[in-house]
């Protein structure tokens, strides 16, 4: 039928769609690496000609091949973001490409379910320092909810130097972080303040001076020995390593 059309790009579109239920506008440009706006309109003209069919459950349009069952559309989708619920739920931390590999299924639909199940808040995800990919982690109650949240926001290099530091020295002014921390004044204050203002840390003031603690070292321990594997990734080739594990060898005392 679209042959008929004589009209390379909207066959792609088409068969990607049939290949791939549930597609976004962007997904599908990505895919094909094709203008946006060239993408939408071709993806109106295949719409209005019946070819293809739109949802817009997800707060935007999702395309599907018509006469694809909704409800059965709507079973598999559940199936799929159960098997990726329990695998982050056994290995918190994984990335897109691992789990899609993991899974055996493609990385675009793996991409949208996640995508789903973040906006959803089953699921958390947290960009590397570089933001180069997510790693993502499940919440299983309150408390692991509440855990997971302190990882996302300690997961920045400078901040869990800064909760190692005052793990083992209590208690620390601006200037001690800084000659420990090697970096500018005003990035230091920036994520000094996001730890307070997290309920991370609590601001002790002696006179004039003032100094950071922990607010709940025992709690962040605890975080810190949960994602332990991530940890060390950050610090793999930092000096921090050897704080770590200092500290690790104290803790498990």
């Amino acid at each position: 039928m679209i042959e008929s059309h004589d009209d390379e790009i909207q066959k792609k579109i088409y068969d990607l769609i049939y290949r791939r239920p549930g597609l976004h506008l962007s997904k599908i440009a990505e895919q094909l690496t094709l203008n946006i706006s060239e993408v939408e309109n071709h993806l109106s003209y295949l719409e209005k000609n019946g070819l293809i069919i739109s949802t817009d459950k997800a707060s935007y349009k999702q395309y599907y091949p018509p006469g694809q069952d909704e409800k059965k559309r709507d079973k598999r989708s559940r199936v799929i973001r159960k098997k990726i619920h329990y695998l982050i739920v056994q290995n918190p931390g994984l990335h897109l490409s691992r789990i899609a590999e993991l899974l055996k299924m493609s990385i675009p639909s793996v991409d949208y379910h996640l995508l789903c199940m973040e906006r959803n808040r089953e699921i958390l995800a947290v960009k590397d320092d570089k933001g180069y990919y997510k790693r993502y982690y499940v919440g299983e109650n309150e408390s692991g909810k509440q855990e997971t949240i302190i990882f996302e926001i300690i997961s920045k290099k400078v901040s869990l130097k800064i909760v190692l530091l005052l793990l083992k020295y209590r208690t620390l002014q601006h200037k001690e972080i800084l000659k420990r921390v090697p970096i500018a004044s005003s990035t230091l204050s920036y994520h000094l303040a996001q730890l307070v203002e997290n309920e991370i840390l609590v601001v002790d003031f002696h006179g004039e001076e003032k100094g950071y603690n922990l607010k709940d070292p025992e709690k962040i321990i605890r975080v810190l020995k949960k994602y332990e594997v991530h940890i060390e990734l950050h610090l793999a080739v930092e000096s921090f390593i050897d704080l770590w594990d200092d500290l690790r060898y104290r803790n498990e005392k």
